[in-house]
This record gives C-alpha cells, sequence and structure tokens, in this order.
C-alpha cells in the first residue's frame, strides 16, 4: 500500500507525513515514533490496521524523512516534539493515537491537553517506571555515545531491549545507529537526561489528567518497560486497560509472527470496536 506524502511546516520545522487511506475508511490514527525510530518501525501497525483505520506516520524533525528538510538542527525538546505532534493532530484530526516505547512520553503529555479529535489511545512498551534494566541501558549507552564509541552502543542496543528481535532487525538497528551523526548523537543523549529527569509526580500529573480510554500494551518478556510496572496508572487513570503480548519483548510485533498476530488482535480489538459487531450483523 503507498502511501500519500507531505511535508508540514510547524514552527521553524518541517516535518515528513505519510498518510495511508482506504476510501472505506471514516477514521484516522496517529501513531507517534520511539526514540530515534522512523516512520518505518509501523510497517507490521500499517498492514493490519490500515484496512479499518487511515493511517498517519511522521518523522520528527531530526529523524528519517524529515531530517533533509531541517539543515539547521538543534535539539528538539520534549516540548518540540508535544507541540508538533498537537499541531499534526489539530491538522488532521484523527480519532485515535498509537505510541511506542519513550513515544509514550510525548504522547502523555499530547492528551494530558486533551486534543479533541482523540477519543481513545495506546501506549505500547512505556513504564512510568525507571527499573534497573531501564537504567543499566540508558546509562551505558550514554556512556558509549559520550566517549565515541557509537558502535558499541549500537550493539548495547540489540543486547538488551533488542534480545528478541530477528537477526535481520538487529542489523539494520546496528546500521542505523552506528551511523548516527553529531546532531543524532546529541539529541540521544539529550533525550537520555529527559528520561533520568522525570519523576513520579511528573507522571501523575500526566496520567490524572487523560481522560480517554486508553490501553497500555507491553512484553511479557520485557525486563525493561514490564507490564506490572505501568499498572500503576490504574491508581490516576480513569479509563484505563492493560494488556499482555506472551513470549514478547520491548519491540512486541517486530520480534516474531505470533507476537504480531496478538497485536493485531489487540489493537483490532481496541481501535475499531464495531468491527466484529459489524462481522456478526
Amino acid at each position: 500500500m503507498k502511501a500519500n506524502t507531505e511535508l508540514v511546516k510547524i514552527g521553524n520545522h518541517c516535518v515528513h507525513v505519510e498518510i495511508y487511506q482506504q476510501p472505506q475508511n471514516t477514521e484516522s490514527i496517529i501513531m507517534v515514533n520511539g526514540a530515534l525510530a522512523t516512520t518505518a518501525s509501523f510497517t507490521n501497525c500499517v498492514k493490519y490496521l490500515s484496512d479499518g483505520l487511515n493511517v498517519i506516520l511522521f518523522d520528527l524533525p531530526f529523524a528519517g524523512q524529515s531530517k533533509l528538510h531541517n539543515p539547521v538542527g538543534g535539539i528538539i525538546t520534549k516540548e518540540d516534539e508535544v507541540n508538533i505532534l498537537l499541531a499534526l493532530i489539530e491538522r488532521y484530526q484523527p480519532t485515535s493515537l498509537l505510541s511506542v516505547s519513550w513515544g509514550g512520553y510525548a504522547a502523555m503529555m499530547a492528551l494530558a491537553q486533551s486534543p479533541t479529535s482523540i477519543k481513545r489511545a495506546v501506549l505500547a512498551s512505556f513504564s512510568t517506571q525507571l527499573n534497573d534494566g531501564m537504567l543499566r541501558y540508558i546509562n551505558g549507552a550514554r556512556h558509549y555515545i559520550k566517549i565515541g564509541d557509537v558502535k558499541t552502543a549500537a550493539n548495547l542496543l540489540n543486547e538488551e531491549v533488542g534480545k528478541y528481535l530477528p537477526r535481520l532487525l538487529k542489523y539494520i538497528n546496528y546500521r542505523h545507529l552506528s551511523r548516527l551523526d553529531d546532531q543524532e548523537l546529541q539529541q540521544v543523549c539529550f533525550h537520555i537526561e529527559q528520561i533520568l529527569s522525570m519523576n513520579d509526580t511528573d507522571y501523575e500529573q500526566l496520567l490524572g489528567n487523560i481522560e480517554i480510554p486508553t490501553l497500555f500494551v507491553n512484553g511479557k518478556l520485557d525486563e525493561y518497560t514490564t507490564p506490572e510496572d505501568i499498572l500503576i496508572a490504574d491508581d490516576y487513570m480513569p479509563k484505563c486497560e492493560f494488556e499482555v503480548v506472551p513470549n514478547a519483548g520491548h519491540f512486541l510485533d517486530l520480534e516474531h509472527a505470533d507476537a504480531r498476530k496478538r497485536m493485531e488482535k489487540i489493537l483490532r480489538g481496541f481501535l475499531i470496536p464495531n468491527e466484529f459487531e459489524s462481522q456478526v450483523a
């Protein structure tokens, strides 16, 4: 399926947007990448959601196909990410949102402002807790980047959060991360510092301001954003649910076919709630 592409000017930034549309779809979903990921990370989601929802993807200014259109560079703060996301929501009026990994932080900040078109959201592979495994990983990545050993930092991703990925995706990750330029590496380090600066109160305030139905999906084998660590959301959010993907780690539907099928069932059941009713009728 071929996407329609647009280059959207938001403040001082240009944002590459991909839109997958089907004539029969009446609702849309916007997807928020994890740290340094690009629209390519949502390939599976596009395949199994695009017959029920129009899909909107985008690259942040420092990444993917947006990068060439932002030659000046500069750090993109979490507030910048949120402003970009809210501007895209205002422009395209999606009814749903899906984020993965640390894209969940920007997603939560945007959802806490109650954008009117968004009726439901999914936050995948996200946790408000920085457990020992995540701290080990991000501190290690920061160390290797700061000493200029980018290849070891790339290997660390595959050995830690990407440990259950197939060999081909590990190779793609390594190639992508080991070729990051200085601007991208500075963005990585800035992103890590932002993650480390968050505290429980910050998350509690965000969670308490999200009023729409929200589903948290985590992999059973994920040691970094564990299913148990996100259950605290139930204390603050009036309409949250939880799903666990068996035999899957942090990258969920990218890891193997069974996880992909399970994610498809979970996401379609939550995001396209009338689908099964219409089939029965």
